[in-house]
C-alpha cells in the first residue's frame, strides 16, 4: 500500500514538472527576446513587453499574458491552449498555424494580425479588435466574437460553426467559402461584406442586416442608405 502511494505521488511530481515552464527558457528569452521552440507554459508574463519577440514553434499553454505587449510578435505554430491574453496588445504578431483553443483573447487588438491556419475554437473574443486581420483557413467554431471589429478582416475559407457573432461590425470583410453554420449574428452588421461560396444553413441573420453584400445568388440589399 505504501508503495502505491509512493507511486503515485512521484507520477504527481512528473506531471507537474512536464505542465510547468522550463525556468532555463524563460531566463533566455527574457535576455534576448528570442527563443524558439520553449517552453513557457504556465509562465507569468503579465504586462511585459514583447514587442518583436521570436517564439516561433514555443508553447504558451496556460500562460498568463494579459496586458503583455507582442506587437509584431512571431508566434507562428505557437501552442497557447488556454492561455489568458486578455486585453493584450496583439497587434501584426504573427499567429500563423498557431493552437489558441479555450484562449481568453477579451478584448485584445488584434488589427492587421496574421491568423491564418489558426486554431481559436472556442475562444473568448469579447470585444476584441480584429480590424484588417488574416483568418484565412481559420478554426472559429464555437468561439466568442460578441462585439467585435471585423472591418476588412479576411475570413475566407474560416471556420465559423457555432461562432458567436453577435453586435459585430463586419465591414468590407472577405468571408467567401467559409462555413457559417448554426453562427449568431444577432444585432450584427454586414456592410459590402463578401459572402460568396459561403455555407450559413442555420444562421441567425436576417435580410435587413445586410447592406449591398456580396453572396453566390447576387448582392443583397444593394441600395441600401449609406447610413445602415
Amino acid at each position: 500500500m505504501k508503495k502505491h502511494i509512493i507511486l503515485i505521488l512521484a507520477a504527481s511530481i512528473i506531471s507537474l514538472q512536464v505542465s510547468a515552464f522550463e525556468q532555463k527558457d524563460l531566463e533566455w528569452f527574457i535576455m534576448l527576446n528570442n527563443c524558439e521552440k520553449c517552453d513557457l507554459s504556465e509562465a507569468n508574463l503579465e504586462g511585459i513587453d514583447l514587442q518583436q519577440a521570436n517564439l516561433i514553434g514555443s508553447s504558451l499553454r496556460k500562460a498568463k499574458l494579459s496586458k503583455a505587449s507582442l506587437h509584431q510578435a512571431n508566434l507562428k505554430e505557437v501552442s497557447l491552449v488556454g492561455a489568458d491574453l486578455k486585453e493584450a496588445d496583439l497587434r501584426e504578431a504573427k499567429f500563423i498555424n498557431a493552437n489558441l483553443v479555450g484562449a481568453n483573447l477579451r478584448r485584445v487588438d488584434l488589427r492587421g494580425a496574421d491568423l491564418s491556419g489558426a486554431n481559436l475554437s472556442n475562444t473568448n473574443l469579447v470585444g476584441a479588435d480584429l480590424r484588417e486581420s488574416v483568418l484565412v483557413g481559420a478554426d472559429l467554431s464555437g468561439a466568442n466574437l460578441l462585439g467585435t471589429k471585423l472591418e476588412k478582416a479576411q475570413l475566407d475559407e474560416a471556420i465559423l460553426r457555432d461562432a458567436n457573432l453577435s453586435q459585430t461590425i463586419l465591414y468590407r470583410a472577405l468571408i467567401r467559402n467559409a462555413d457559417l453554420t448554426n453562427s449568431n449574428f444577432e444585432g450584427a452588421k454586414l456592410i459590402e461584406t463578401d459572402l460568396t461560396n459561403t455555407n450559413m444553413r442555420n444562421a441567425k441573420i436576417s435580410r435587413k442586416q445586410l447592406c449591398r453584400v456580396k453572396t453566390s445568388l447576387g448582392t443583397i440589399n444593394p441600395g441600401c442608405p449609406d447610413k445602415f
